[in-house]
């Protein structure tokens, strides 16, 4: 009995110990992703100047078309990266 004792002890202390081993860990990835939040919030404040920046970008493809063609998946990816940063 004494041995059962001894080992659920032991288990409890285990259990601690990786429950402040975890928080730990947690601390230490929210102080490395803290740039993620002011990065959201600069995307969020830059919103109208990103319709503006739309529209000019609109005005020189109908004038370029050809050469802004290359320029499609690149701006497609980068506005489903923004989509994401403002939907977290």
């Amino acid at each position: 009995m004494i041995e059962l004792a001894e080992r659920k002890r032991a288990l409890v202390l285990q259990a601690e110990l990786h429950r402040a081993t975890l928080r730990a860990e947690l601390a230490g990835v929210r102080e490395r992703l803290n740039w993620l939040q002011s990065a959201r919030e600069k995307v969020g404040a830059a919103s109208p100047w990103l319709a503006v920046g739309a529209g000019v970008v609109g005005i020189l493809a109908a004038r370029r078309w050809r050469t802004m063609v290359r320029w499609i998946p690149t701006a497609l990816a980068a506005l489903r990266w923004i989509k994401k940063l403002r939907a977290d």
